[in-house]
């Protein structure tokens, strides 16, 4: 279980400083790999976006996507 302590003085940051220690503990998770999550994702957002112009994926409107995640998770 994650210490109080830390779960508490962590929930004090600011979105943005939250958003960073995020990054830093996903990034600390398999650090052999050389994996920085940020760019990682940058790369894949950009290939996502590519593929969607070109009209190989399409999009699901958030509204959809939310709905369907509540429905899966109170199963």
């Amino acid at each position: 279980m994650v210490n109080e302590k830390i779960k508490k003085e962590a929930l004090e940051l600011s979105q943005e400083e939250r958003a960073q220690l995020a990054h830093v503990l996903i990034d600390s998770l398999n650090p052999e790999a050389g994996f920085e999550s940020e760019e990682a994702w940058s790369k894949e957002l950009e290939h996502r976006i590519k593929q969607y112009q070109k009209g190989v994926s399409s999009s699901t409107p958030w509204k959809e996507v939310r709905t369907k995640g509540e429905n899966i998770l109170n199963k």
